[in-house]
């Protein structure tokens, strides 16, 4: 997936694909990396940086592209909130999805 040269255009198609590649992807790495299986294990509480260390060059450059896709969509959703407009913001699921209108596999985390 190559990134955008445009840092302040939203595009939900590519921020859906990155969210899946890297809700598949963490899952994956604490299934089969030995060092955070260890972790786990023995009960520590892995961050998230822990997690991106321990992907692929490439990966790591599409976590870039994937925060800076999030960062807009939280951008948008506050402005949507502030407006009176989107999904209101809910302690319990922030601005996602409140109605449970889309399974837990489609909705971003």
């Amino acid at each position: 997936m190559p990134t955008n040269g445009n840092t302040n255009e939203w595009d939900d198609e590519k921020y859906n694909l990155l969210n899946a590649h890297f809700r598949q992807k963490i899952n994956e790495l604490l299934r089969s990396d030995p060092y955070l299986q260890q972790a786990v294990s023995e009960g520590k509480e892995l961050q998230l940086g822990e997690l991106i260390d321990r992907m692929t060059a490439q990966d790591k450059k599409l976590w870039i592209e994937f925060m800076r896709l999030d960062r807009l969509k939280l951008e948008m959703d506050m402005k949507d909130h502030l407006e009176g407009r989107g999904t209101p913001y809910n302690a319990q699921n922030g601005f996602g999805n409140s109605t449970g209108s889309i399974s837990d596999e489609e909705q971003p985390w």
